[in-house]
């Protein structure tokens, strides 16, 4: 049962006392990091890097029959990666619930995951997919955490595991934007594990997706900087941008008048309706403010 989600439900809802609201906060918090803990401990979560791999087919194998027995489906538009390149990060456009499972699908290789959402995993059976995969959960509130999982990740990095890593950070359902801003963490982490970026759009349209895997994307072209690294992250983020729209350019011609008044909010409410613990006033809050 996830009994954080309900926890952090109450929290959100911040309560009119503010010495009562961060009683509230800090016990969230112990509650958190102690189901964490306590998941760490667990014989799947100790598997070596090795032995995730050669179960990864399974795993694939599984997602391959839940997107199936879903409805989804899938194309790749291009596929321009260098497949022999190791260690790699695959940057991901984040559209919904489901576009880990289907982008798993068509990239077929083994990555850790880095989720900031183990407050909503907790107790579904999803966890236990991504643990037995691999995953670095963080929780983006606490800068000590957020400092822990890039240690973590530059150290799977060094030993030539990959990574998926959704730099928009949140879902992005903006009616004009290809791609949300991009936290530039995504440009240390490659530079430190020596990893190269693999950058991957992902389109859906009902219950089918539309994948655009563009040419791997070297950090190492920018300098270390405050401005070398923010030359990186928007350089990336045009290029996920170039990917998302070949994708809308490879799609029939609607004509405005041909569509539904109401289809912009049929897709926000499709989506939501993937993972009821998000919403609007959520997602927003986690978008990159400039």
């Amino acid at each position: 049962m996830n009994v954080l989600s309900k926890e952090l439900e109450k929290l959100l809802q911040k309560e009119a006392d503010e010495e009562e609201y961060q009683k509230a906060r800090i016990r969230f918090h112990k509650h958190y990091y102690w189901l964490r803990q306590k998941e760490d401990k667990r014989l799947f979560n100790r598997l070596s890097l090795e032995g995730r791999r050669k179960i990864h087919k399974y795993i694939l194998g599984i997602y391959m029959l839940k997107n199936r027995l879903g409805g989804f489906s899938y194309e790749v538009l291009r596929d321009n990666r260098d497949n022999s390149a190791s260690p790699v990060i695959y940057a991901i456009t984040h559209v919904g619930k489901y576009d880990i499972e289907v982008v798993s699908e068509a990239i077929k290789a083994h990555y850790y995951l880095l989720s900031g959402d183990y407050e909503h995993l907790q107790g579904t059976i999803d966890a236990a997919f991504l643990a037995l995969n691999g995953v670095f959960y963080f929780n983006e509130k606490v800068k000590e955490d957020r400092k822990a999982v890039c240690d973590k990740m530059i150290d799977h990095l060094k030993q030539g595991g990959n990574l998926m890593y959704f730099p928009e950070g949140t879902w992005n359902l903006s009616p004009n934007l290809p791609v949300l801003p991009c936290y530039w963490g995504i440009v240390d982490i490659a530079r430190a594990g020596e990893a190269t970026i693999v950058p991957i759009a992902a389109t859906q349209y009902g219950k089918h997706f539309v994948i655009n895997i563009g040419e791997n994307f070297n950090v190492n072209l920018y300098e270390s900087s405050v401005e070398g690294k923010t030359a990186a992250i928007r350089n990336l983020r045009d290029v996920l941008a170039t990917l998302e729209w070949e994708i809308w350019e490879s799609r029939p011609v609607q004509l405005r008048s041909e569509l539904p008044a109401d289809e912009w909010k049929k897709y926000i409410h499709d989506r939501l309706a993937e993972w009821p613990y998000f919403t609007e006033e959520y997602i927003d809050g986690m978008i990159l403010k400039k």
